[in-house]
C-alpha cells in the first residue's frame, strides 16, 4: 500500500514537473513599424496597434506575446520610438522580441540599434509555468541571410542543460529552418545541439505567410505578418497539449484578375467583424520518439564529366506511405523513388537544379510521413578534384569581410570579436587581438600597423609584428566600415553617421565629416582623397589632409525615408583608376565617376540588385551583380562590356580578388569561383563546406584564401593540377 501511494505520488510529481501547465500566449511576427500598406494604405503601425489592442482583449488573457522578428522596417531611432508607442496597447501583457533582418540590415546602429530600440537582448529565455521558452537571434549583420552565431550556440547549450531533458521547450526566431530554401546556413548544428532535449515546437517568421511543417518530427509554424492582421494563439492545456489557433482577416473584395483590393471591412479597425479564428494544430508537450531509418550517399564516376550522386534511403520503422527526397547543399529537393525495397535516386552531377563542384557537400535526406511529420538526415560527401585545400584554419567566429593578404600573413576579421593574423604558408596563428564587439571591418595595412574597426565603437591600430594594440580611437557608434590610409590619415566611417580622419601614428582624431546615416563599406583612396558611400544616399570625395569635402553627390535611387535609401552606394566599396572612381549602387548600377568633380562618365545598369564591390586592374573594372550570380568586365575608361561569366549561383557581398591572371569570388552557397581575368572563362569551382560565403577572398600569384560564416579560412592553389 505504501509502495502504491509512493508510486502514485511520484507519477504526479513527474507529470507536474514535465507537462502541467494551463495558459495562453500569442505568437506574432513581421510587425514592420515604419512601412505602410501599398496603394496608399494605412501605416503598419496603425494596424499593429489595433492588433495589439485586440490581443490584449482576448479571453483568456494571454500570459505574454512572443514576436519573431522584423519589428521595424529599417530600424531607425524614430521607428523604434513609434514601436514603443504601439506596444503600449498591449497594456500589462509582457512582450518578448527577437530581431529580424529588417531590424539589423539597414539599422543605423547595427544590432545595437535593436537592443536600444526594443530594450531587450538579442537572445533570451524564460520559463512560464513548466514550459521553457527561447528566442534566438538568427540575423546576420547587414544581411538578409540567417545564421546562429557560435556564442549563441554555446549559450543555448548551457541554457538547455539547466532546463533539463524533460521540460517542454519552445524555440523561436526570425529566419525559418528545416524547409526550402535554406536560410540559416548552420541549421544542422542547431538541430544536433537540441536533439537530446524535449523540443516541442519551433516558432518562425520572415516568410509573411502562414505555413506549418516538421523538423525531425517536431512541428514548426510560421505566422504571417502582424500588419496583415495575422497572429497565432497558443493554448497550453493542463492535459499536456498545445492547441494553436490562427487569427486571420476576412478576404477582401476581388479586383480584376482575382487580386485582393483594400476594403474598409477587412481593416483591423473593424476587429470584431474582421477576425477569423481557425484551429490549425494540436501538439503534445512531449516529443515523440524518433523512428529508426537510414540513408546513404555515394559518389559515382571517375572524372567530373561522369560524376553522379547515388542516394538511398531505407524505410526502417517509418510507416507505409512515407515519401523521401534529398537536397544537395541549399539547392532544390530531388525525389527518391522505390523501385524495390529501398528508396533511391541517381542524379548526374550537372543535372539541374544540382551542381556538383569539387569540394565538400551536404546531402540532406528527408522522410515525409502520412501524418505530416518529417525527419531529416544530413550526410557529407567530398568530391575530389584537381584543386584541394593546402590548409584550413577555424578562427572561432563567422567571417563576413574581405581577407587581407600582406607580406607573409593573412589578416582575418571575425564576427566572434577577434582580429586574427595567420601565417600564409601553413595557417598557423601568428597573433589574435580580442575586442568587445564583432569585427565586420576589413583591415587597411600601412606604416607597420593593421587598422580596423569594431562594433565596440573603437578603431584599432595593431602592430603587424607583435600583435600589440598601438592605439585605439573611440567613435560614437559601432565601426562596421573598413578604413583606408593616405597622407598619414586613417579614414573610416562609423555608425554614428560621422566619417573620421585619424592620425595613423598617434590615434588622434584630426577631422570629422558629418553624414546623414551609418557607414558600413570600405573607404577607398587615390592617395590624395578618400571616397566614401553611405546609407544617406550620398557619395563623398574628401581631402585626406584637411577633411574638406571636395564634392558630394546623391547616388542611387531615392526613397521616401529621411536620410536613407536601400539603393544607396552604401554596401559596395569603391575602386579607383584612370582618373575615375568606380562604385556600385544597390539598385544594380555600376558608376564610373570623375575624381575631379564627381560627374558621371559612364554607368552599367544591370537591372538587378548589386552588392558586390568593383575591382580595378590594368584598365579594366570587374564586378558582379548579385541575384543572377553573373560577373562581368568593363573597360575602365568607357564602361564598354568586355565579357560576362555566369557562376551558376547567387553572389551577395563577395567581391573579386586578383591572383596572377585570374579572379576569385564567392557564391552564397559556399562555392569559390576561379575566373580567367582576360576572357571570363570559368576555370574551376570549389565548395568550401557549410556556411554562407558572404566575405571576399584574398589571393597572391600562387594561392587563394577564402572564408565563410562557418569560421573556416581555407587556402587553395590558384591553379588546378592539370594546369601545372
Amino acid at each position: 500500500m505504501k509502495l502504491h501511494r509512493y508510486l502514485a505520488a511520484l507519477i504526479f510529481v513527474l507529470r507536474a514537473a514535465v507537462v502541467h501547465a494551463d495558459f495562453t500566449f500569442v505568437h506574432v511576427s513581421d510587425i514592420h513599424v515604419g512601412a505602410s500598406l501599398p496603394a496608399g494604405g494605412p501605416p503598419h503601425a496603425e494596424i499593429d496597434e489595433a492588433m495589439f489592442k485586440e490581443i490584449a482583449a482576448l479571453n483568456p488573457k494571454p500570459a505574454f506575446v512572443a514576436a519573431t522578428g522584423d519589428i521595424c522596417e529599417i530600424g531607425s531611432d524614430d521607428q523604434y520610438e513609434t514601436y514603443r508607442d504601439v506596444i503600449r496597447s498591449l497594456g500589462d501583457i509582457a512582450l518578448y522580441v527577437a530581431p529580424g533582418n529588417h531590424d539589423v540590415r539597414w539599422n543605423p546602429r547595427g544590432k545595437e540599434g535593436f537592443t536600444r530600440g526594443t530594450k531587450q537582448p538579442l537572445y533570451q529565455s524564460w520559463d512560464y509555468q513548466n514550459v521553457h521558452f527561447v528566442l534566438l537571434d538568427s540575423t546576420v549583420l547587414l544581411e538578409h541571410w540567417g545564421h546562429i552565431s557560435q556564442d549563441q550556440l554555446d549559450w543555448l547549450k548551457g541554457d538547455l542543460e539547466k532546463a533539463g531533458t524533460q521540460r517542454p521547450v519552445i524555440i523561436g526566431f526570425h529566419h525559418w529552418v528545416g524547409r526550402d530554401p535554406v536560410m540559416v546556413d548552420n541549421e544542422r548544428a542547431l538541430f544536433d545541439l537540441v536533439k537530446p532535449y524535449n523540443i516541442v515546437l519551433w516558432l518562425q517568421g520572415h516568410g509573411h505567410a502562414n505555413i506549418d511543417w516538421s523538423i525531425d518530427g517536431v512541428p514548426a509554424t510560421m505566422v504571417g505578418a502582424l500588419y496583415d492582421s495575422t497572429y497565432h494563439i497558443l493554448h497550453v492545456t493542463d492535459d499536456g497539449k498545445i492547441e494553436i489557433t490562427q487569427r486571420q482577416k476576412k478576404e477582401g473584395k476581388k479586383g480584376k484578375g482575382g487580386e485582393l483590393v483594400t476594403d474598409a471591412a477587412t481593416q483591423p479597425t473593424m476587429a470584431k467583424s474582421n477576425a477569423l479564428f481557425k484551429p490549425i494544430m494540436t501538439i503534445p508537450l512531449k516529443r515523440q520518439p524518433s523512428p529508426q531509418w537510414s540513408a546513404d550517399v555515394k559518389l559515382l564516376g571517375e572524372k567530373p564529366a561522369d560524376y553522379a550522386l547515388a542516394v538511398t534511403a531505407k524505410r526502417g520503422d517509418l510507416p507505409d506511405g512515407t515519401n523521401f527526397n534529398f537536397r544537395l547543399n541549399s539547392e532544390s529537393p530531388w525525389p527518391l523513388v522505390a523501385p524495390g525495397g529501398d528508396f533511391n535516386s541517381t542524379v548526374p552531377g550537372k543535372h539541374e537544379p544540382m551542381t556538383l563542384t569539387w569540394g565538400k557537400h551536404t546531402v540532406t535526406v528527408a522522410a515525409s510521413l502520412p501524418d505530416k511529420r518529417s525527419y531529416q538526415q544530413a550526410l557529407s560527401v567530398t568530391v575530389a578534384g584537381d584543386v584541394k585545400p593546402l590548409w584550413t584554419k577555424n578562427v572561432g567566429g563567422a567571417v563576413q569581410s574581405r581577407l587581407i593578404r600582406n607580406a607573409d600573413r593573412i589578416y582575418v576579421s571575425s564576427m566572434g570579436n577577434d582580429f586574427v593574423a595567420l601565417n600564409a604558408a601553413d595557417g598557423g596563428e601568428a597573433f589574435r587581438v580580442k575586442t568587445k564587439g564583432p569585427i565586420f571591418s576589413a583591415a587597411a595595412i600601412d606604416s607597420g600597423v593593421a587598422c580596423f574597426g569594431s562594433a565596440d565603437h573603437f578603431v584599432y591600430a595593431v602592430d603587424l609584428k607583435t600583435g600589440d594594440v598601438r592605439w585605439k580611437a573611440e567613435t560614437g557608434g559601432a565601426v562596421l566600415a573598413g578604413p583606408a590610409v593616405a597622407q598619414g590619415i586613417v579614414c573610416v566611417g562609423s555608425v554614428d553617421t560621422k566619417i573620421y580622419g585619424i592620425d595613423i601614428s598617434s590615434g588622434s582624431i584630426i577631422w570629422t565629416v558629418d553624414g546623414g546615416n551609418m557607414y558600413q563599406s570600405q573607404t577607398a583612396t587615390d592617395g590624395k582623397s578618400f571616397f566614401v558611400g553611405g546609407w544617406d544616399n550620398f557619395f563623398r570625395c574628401i581631402d585626406a589632409k584637411s577633411g574638406k569635402e571636395n564634392w558630394k553627390i546623391e547616388l542611387g535611387r531615392k526613397q521616401a525615408y529621411k536620410n536613407f535609401s536601400q539603393y544607396a552606394p552604401a554596401i559596395t566599396s569603391p575602386a579607383v583608376g584612370e582618373g575615375l572612381v568606380f562604385v556600385s549602387t544597390n539598385d544594380g548600377i555600376l558608376h564610373g565617376l570623375k575624381i575631379a568633380d564627381g560627374s558621371e562618365v559612364w554607368h552599367v545598369n544591370w537591372l538587378r540588385m548589386g552588392y558586390s564591390s568593383p575591382l580595378y586592374h590594368n584598365g579594366n573594372v570587374y564586378c558582379a551583380m548579385s541575384d543572377e550570380g553573373r560577373t562581368f568586365c568593363v573597360d575602365a575608361k568607357t564602361g564598354e562590356m568586355k565579357w560576362i561569366a555566369n557562376t551558376g549561383s547567387v553572389i551577395y557581398d563577395s567581391s573579386f580578388a586578383l591572383g596572377g591572371d585570374r579572379l576569385f569570388i564567392g557564391c552564397v552557397n559556399g562555392v569559390l569561383n576561379c575566373i580567367k581575368a582576360d576572357d571570363g572563362k570559368l576555370l574551376w569551382q570549389y565548395r568550401l563546406g557549410e556556411g554562407h560565403f558572404l566575405g571576399s577572398p584574398a589571393a597572391d600569384d600562387k594561392n587563394v584564401f577564402a572564408a565563410t560564416m562557418a569560421g573556416d579560412v581555407v587556402c587553395l592553389p590558384i591553379k588546378a593540377k592539370k594546369e601545372d
